[in-house]
């Protein structure tokens, strides 16, 4: 059995610590862009946004507590990290496809690239982790494609066949192709109805 690295000489710190710092800005970034949904009075979306921020910020915390978990020292010294990260395009719809973009490199690329590291280095439990947050990344992914097609599309509010929408503000329900704008209940804005997305099995 391969000897463990030590922690703190290890590439699996430094991975660790990249992903901590791409899962802050991450966070961040979703955070603006629910600002921006909040502007064009898609409220719906100011909250989905909202929990992807909070998704990044959970992974990030992950991220700080295995590194903490695994240093040897009481104080971890400023790590030296040199490595891209892309800050997109400010354009509201084009935003949201470089963000899915973005998720997928670190689903199927970056993050199976350091659970693979941190197995050969002997950090089985972080390898899971890694792991795990891709899976997560996958979802996110899925989700911002959607979003961005029906944007694009101008269908976030339309379908082409009937179909149950539901005010998330009152919980009216109504059938149609699109919802009645604004809720007959409350009045509300039409980006209060909830969107559905196919996020599969």
């Amino acid at each position: 059995m391969k000897e463990k690295v030590n922690f703190n000489e290890s590439q699996t710190f430094v991975n660790l610590s990249k992903s901590f710092a791409s899962e802050c800005m991450e966070g961040a970034k979703y955070q603006f862009i629910a600002s921006q949904c909040e502007n064009q009075n898609l409220d719906f979306l100011k909250t989905t946004f909202k929990s992807l921020a909070k998704h990044e910020m959970a992974h990030a915390k992950v991220f700080w507590d295995l590194i903490h978990q695994n240093y040897e020292g009481d104080i971890i010294e400023n790590v030296d990290m040199s490595f891209g990260y892309p800050l997109e395009c400010d354009d509201f719809v084009q935003s949201i496809e470089c963000h899915s973009v973005s998720e997928g490199k670190l689903s199927d690329n970056i993050y199976p690239a350091f659970a693979k590291t941190a197995k050969e280095e002997g950090y089985p439990e972080i390898e899971h982790k890694f792991k795990l947050i891709a899976t997560v990344e996958n979802c996110h992914r899925m989700l911002l494609e959607q979003i961005h097609n029906k944007l694009k599309t101008k269908k976030l509010y339309k379908s082409e066949i009937k179909q149950k929408w539901k005010c998330s503000k009152c919980g009216f329900e109504h059938t149609a192709k699109e919802p009645p704008a604004p809720c007959p209940l409350c009045e509300y804005d039409k980006g209060y109805y909830e969107i559905k997305f196919d996020m599969g099995e």
